[in-house]
């Protein structure tokens, strides 16, 4: 035992040279301490001072505010933390101050120490004798004159006497072939015997007992013949199992790799140094983490094992240049603690330089695809949304531009969807009013009732619920700029008479108003019916119609200007793919399917599907089988009931494949698992996967 295993920190002070002996009094009633080392401003211990001063200054009549320095012991031996106690039997004094690195830094009190000691001894002595009265091994131990003195449990057992009847007695008397004394004199061991007693056989070692170089007597051990052989036929089992689980080990074909809990490298078998042209000799104990940091391994399946608890593989790269597929598994023991972690790892390295090779092919064919695509659409215009690619879109909106310069009113027809507020945007963005507001309403979304005070504004009081101060109409909000109106033809025949009025004299009235105001305002309206008919059948007058009808600008449907649909395709593409953080591209054959369509609900039936098919598609690359039923019904998807070819005769081999791939494809399309589609089809399920596997079929 040490110095510092007897030390309180809890109680130690120390006291300064100049403390007071009634400063030291009141600490040690304080602390419950009877001494303290006394230091200088350095913490050296220059003294000791004790309840014994405190004492002989009271019967004195020493004035107790005089320093302690004057009445301290000063001629102290201190001892170092890490002495052994046994070196410190030569104290001079009651305490033992304990000073380290040349400052005290505590005191022992020796008669605690002692008894500490005395106790601490006698539980050692305790402890040592309970080890050798439950040992099942036989020890018998005798005196420097092979008295015997010492006998446990098992060997007054075995030889069916007390301890206090063995004693005093040597062990040769009961066995003649054990000589204790012999061995007490040379101090030799003698070599492993093999002796009976009570006619059971035992094997024998004796050793001399030394303290120091002094020989004070000898023990005898004796260990049951028959346990040793229990443990060398359990070893013979033990070794047998290791030489099988060697074996088949050494025989698997993968590389399998043994670390121990903390991932220090346990066992590596041939294969794996086969396999990673390693060299793993001095791998054995070292650390899978410094493995890792010496470059032999990218990473280590052992540590993310270890780290997750559970079964993982990872693509390790080795410093040889090999790609492995490395799966690590964890062995726990009954208290769920990782003991093992055993790794097998197989080759992958020309499959993982093919899939590289395939990946960069890829992205070959897909630059080589961005740049015909770039090729196609490099005369493709964006005109403030409006998307100009074919040659009758890039004349309308040349028109359009040069239209805009002037103030003359314009009325654009076309279909619904077809993109009229766009055209009329333009209008706005490159005439001289490109810096006043542009208005857009639509005639048709107000109810009749109110389109009147919309337009033109009310006065406070005009009607029941009118705003206190009135409210400016539309032509108001649009001073100085473009009044967009569109749906112009839902505009109410009653209310007709006062637009044109509008129109013609520049100003208005507001609704239960008295003063007309002047306006400033460029009008363009846009229609998607036929205002001519409804004015030969009385719905529009006529005199409005030709008022509107300054300039004319029709907008074909996107059916007329089907060129424009692989342009419009790819805007959309690339603007919902932007939005919905996504990277999904059209196959060449839906833009075929798409040029045949009629598309009667024009571009916003378009923008609407190549929204659809992203969000919907399951793969990155949209096919023909993304369509909708809407689509592919017009017979468009390469689905037709029959065959069609110049002639009416095609090869009977090419009439079946054919026939073969539009039922594949309808079978996955209708159903949603391969063997509803094999008991559809009345195949196999494998049957399935093939054929489509060959026509490139995918759900």
């Amino acid at each position: 035992m040490r110095v510092r295993d007897f030390l309180e920190s809890g109680r130690i002070h120390l006291l300064k040279s100049d403390d007071t002996i009634r400063q030291a009094a009141a600490v040690f009633s304080e602390k419950k301490i009877d001494a303290a080392p006394v230091v200088d401003d350095n913490d050296a211990l220059i003294g000791l001072f004790s309840k014994s001063h405190v004492f002989r200054a009271v019967k004195n009549n020493v004035d107790l505010d005089s320093p302690v320095f004057t009445y301290m012991t000063k001629d102290v031996v201190g001892g170092h933390p890490d002495d052994d106690v046994e070196d410190r039997f030569y104290f001079k004094h009651s305490y033992l101050p304990v000073v380290e690195n040349g400052k005290a830094v505590g005191l022992i009190s020796i008669p605690d120490f002692v008894k500490t000691y005395h106790d601490h001894y006698k539980m050692t002595r305790q402890i040592m004798d309970a080890i050798l009265q439950s040992s099942k091994n036989l020890i018998i131990a005798a005196d420097s004159k092979a008295g015997i003195n010492f006998v446990n449990r098992s060997a007054e057992e075995v030889f069916g006497l007390s301890e206090d009847f063995l004693t005093g007695h040597t062990l040769n008397e009961f066995i003649p072939e054990v000589d204790l004394l012999g061995i007490i004199r040379t101090g030799e061991v003698p070599p492993l015997a093999k002796v009976m007693v009570k006619n059971h056989p035992y094997f024998i070692r004796s050793y001399p007992i030394l303290i120091g170089d002094n020989i004070i007597g000898a023990v005898a051990i004796f260990q049951d013949v028959e346990d040793l052989e229990n443990i060398i036929n359990e070893l013979e089992s033990v070794k047998e199992l290791n030489e099988n689980l060697d074996a088949i080990i050494e025989s698997s074909s993968d590389g399998i790799f043994v670390c121990d809990g903390d991932a220090n490298v346990l066992r590596i078998n041939r294969a794996y140094d086969e396999i990673t042209e390693l060299d793993t000799t001095d791998f054995y104990g070292k650390n899978m983490k410094d493995l890792v940091d010496q470059g032999f391994f990218s990473q280590s399946v052992t540590l993310i094992v270890l780290e997750k608890r559970e079964p993982w593989s990872i693509i390790q790269k080795t410093s040889t240049g090999k790609s492995l597929l490395a799966t690590g598994r964890p062995v726990f023991d009954e208290n769920g603690r990782i003991t093992r972690v055993v790794t097998s790892v197989r080759d992958i390295t020309d499959l993982y330089d093919l899939q590289n090779r395939l990946v960069e092919s890829q992205k070959i064919s897909e630059q080589y695809r961005r740049e015909l695509d770039s090729l196609r659409i490099k005369s493709v215009k964006n005109v403030e949304g409006l998307i100009v690619g074919s040659e009758k879109m890039h004349e309308l909106v040349d028109t359009t531009i040069r239209l805009a310069k002037v103030d003359s009113t314009i009325l654009i027809t076309g279909e619904s969807g077809t993109g009229k507020d766009l055209i009329a945007g333009i209008i706005h963005k490159y005439s001289p009013r490109e810096k006043g507001p542009f208005i857009k309403v639509n005639c048709g979304a107000i109810p009749a009732a109110l389109l009147e005070s919309e337009l033109f504004g009310y006065e406070e009081g005009a009607f029941t619920g009118a705003k206190k101060g009135g409210k400016p109409g539309y032509f108001e909000m649009a001073e100085g700029g473009t009044l967009f109106l569109d749906e112009i033809g839902e505009l109410p025949y009653d209310l007709q008479a006062k637009f044109l009025r509008v129109l013609q004299h520049t100003e208005f009235n507001r609704v239960g108003g008295q003063n007309f105001r002047k306006f400033n305002v460029r009008i363009v309206t846009a229609t998607n019916r036929d205002l001519l008919e409804m004015v030969q059948a009385r719905n529009f007058r006529e005199d409005l119609y030709y008022r509107l009808n300054v300039v004319p600008l029709f907008l074909p449907p996107l059916r007329e200007r089907i060129e424009d649909v692989q342009f419009l395709v790819s805007h959309f593409l690339k603007m919902f793919n932007e939005n919905y953080n996504m990277k999904k591209r059209v196959s060449p054959e839906v833009i075929d399917i798409f040029e045949q369509y009629n598309w009667p609900g024009n571009i916003r039936e378009l923008r609407n599907l190549v929204e659809r098919m992203i969000v919907m598609s399951p793969d990155d690359a949209i096919t023909r089988l993304d369509l909708p039923e809407s689509i592919c019904q017009s017979g468009i998807c390469g689905e037709s009931g029959g065959i069609s070819v110049p002639g009416g005769i095609i090869p009977l081999k090419d009439a079946l494949e054919s026939v073969e791939r539009q039922l594949i494809e309808r079978a996955y399309r209708n159903f949603p698992t391969t063997r509803e589609m094999a008991k559809s089809l009345k195949i196999s399920a494998p049957s399935v996967v093939r054929k489509a596997a060959k026509y490139g079929i995918k759900k």
